[in-house]
């Protein structure tokens, strides 16, 4: 006790004790989780709770022919009826005011695996974490699939959600046959070469086309990858871009631009998953990893500053130690997701994507740099990571991204609350809309509604089409969510 006495006199043991007990205290502070739903104070809300509204109901999905008297009914009594997931989109496309939600989670079964044919036929509400956990065993796995497996397949389906695979095209084009519940209440067994081209407009249609009830996906196989990681400047990444499409060995890739103030829009890595010729059956399908520790480095580079560039050279560091390392290509499309959380009263952490034709991204980035601010830890407007995604052309569905072979810049803003607070998001986000729009890029749709209506109908010209269907074969407008009335409602009022 004499010696102990004595040691805490010393100010290097002191200092140490002092870290030891500020690190558990770090490490026991527990992971946020954001409450978000479909009530809230009696109102409906998605991922950022910015649009909230009172509805109706909501309904949970129990068989295809309690959906379809719903749909019937709301025909009759002229009722609206939003579909819903996971919620991860960030801009009303899952609920309506006063409107009907369909809960879709508890229809989630793998209904059939197709070893022969190497397809998968599940129900709309399984998340892919689900289906990952049904074809691993037998040594597949999804052709296409976000980076993280949380969300519900009807739900990726009707944003034409995209991951990480440079080969296999966006994700609809996995789809090879699907039921759907129509807006006039029938069923109807679909594939892409149907005459009536329903998958045109239910992928990638926002709900706005009727329930997806199943859909038979393409499959590949699980194969195991070495992970590549690279550093460079960020002028340097459309060649060593083309370079990899050329490689055939390279299955898999993403890289991240640097928003730290000292490299911001300069640096970039890559991470690349190359092919090793074999097939794994055998290895589990990992959870989340590190949670915690990638949390609290997430909130230093939340700080801004000095803390985004401390936080980017353990980043940097980080990729460099998974150089070399094996992963199945499940695993690489199950990355965590619980460390991203964030819970700040007052602050709201959301998504946009950009996206730009490779020839364009080198001057597109050098502008982009010229229109944001490298240091914005001062500001209300704050960036905290880019992502840059491949999106291969998409011949598929009507309101298409990627009008050819694109890359997107896949963006974390964190902003306030207050009015005039989202009115400066707003108008920053516009601006740099503008800018991808100059550079013939598009924007991606499943987020807040920060882009005009003018930029939308820019970004995307076929939106005509898509509403003229949406009046042919929704007559009654039963299938109804907020994203809707601004963009394609009050977009053609405004013409």
């Amino acid at each position: 006790m004499k010696k102990l006495g004595e040691l805490t006199k010393k100010p290097w043991f002191l200092a140490i004790l002092v870290g030891v007990l500020g690190f558990v205290l770090l490490w026991n502070i527990p992971v946020e989780k954001r409450k978000y739903g479909f009530f809230q104070d009696g109102l409906a809300t998605d991922y950022t709770g910015l649009l909230p509204k009172q509805i109706e109901r909501v309904v949970e999905s129990k068989s295809q022919e309690q959906l379809q008297e719903i749909v019937q009914k709301a025909n009759q009594k002229g009722q609206h009826i939003s579909v819903a997931g996971l919620q991860h989109s960030q801009g009303g496309h899952t609920y309506y005011e006063d409107g009907v939600v369909l809960d879709m989670r508890p229809v989630n079964e793998v209904l059939e695996i197709n070893k022969e044919e190497k397809t998968v036929k599940v129900e709309a509400g399984a998340t892919w974490e689900e289906v990952q956990e049904a074809v691993q065993p037998l040594g597949f796995a999804l052709q296409v699939s976000q980076s993280q497996a949380i969300f519900t397949i009807g739900g990726s389906l009707s944003v034409n959600a995209h991951g990480r695979d440079i080969r296999f095209g966006p994700m609809a084009s996995t789809v090879k046959e699907m039921t759907v519940l129509t807006p006039v209440g029938d069923v109807k067994k679909v594939t892409r070469a149907d005459d009536e081209e329903w998958m045109r407009y239910v992928l990638g249609g926002y709900g706005l086309f009727g329930v997806i009830l199943d859909v038979t996906l393409k499959l590949t196989d699980n194969e195991i990858y070495t992970i590549h990681t690279e550093e460079l400047s960020a002028a340097d990444y459309p060649k060593y871009f083309d370079r990899l499409l050329d490689d055939s060995k390279t299955a898999m890739h993403y890289a991240r631009v640097s928003v730290a103030p000292s490299s911001f829009l300069e640096e970039m890595y890559v991470i690349d998953y190359r092919k090793t010729g074999e097939i794994d059956k055998q290895k589990s399908l990992k959870g989340e990893e590190g949670v915690r520790l990638s949390k609290i480095a997430l909130d230093l580079g939340r700080q801004g500053g000095i803390f985004e560039d401390i936080f980017w050279s353990a980043q940097k560091k980080y990729i460099d130690s998974l150089d070399g390392d094996r992963i199945t290509r499940n695993n690489a499309m199950r990355s965590e997701s619980n460390f991203m959380e964030f819970t700040k009263p007052g602050r709201v952490e959301v998504l946009q994507e950009f996206f730009v034709p490779l020839d364009e991204y080198k001057t597109y980035l050098r502008e982009l740099k010229q229109l944001l601010p490298s240091n914005d830890q001062k500001d209300d407007f704050q960036i905290h990571n880019i992502t840059v995604r491949y999106a291969a052309e998409d011949q598929v569905t009507s309101l298409n991204y990627a009008q050819e072979n694109m890359v997107g810049l896949v963006v974390l803003i964190q902003h306030g609350l207050q009015d005039e607070q989202i009115a400066e998001a707003e108008s920053l986000i516009q601006d740099w809309t503008d800018l991808t729009l100059e550079h013939g890029g598009t924007y991606y749709l499943p987020y807040y509604r920060y882009q005009s209506r003018e930029q939308f109908q820019a970004a995307y010209p076929n939106w005509k089409d898509f509403l003229e269907e949406k009046l042919e074969r929704d007559p009654n407008e039963v299938f109804r969510n907020m994203f809707y009335d601004y963009y394609l409602k009050e977009g053609d009022d405004d013409e």
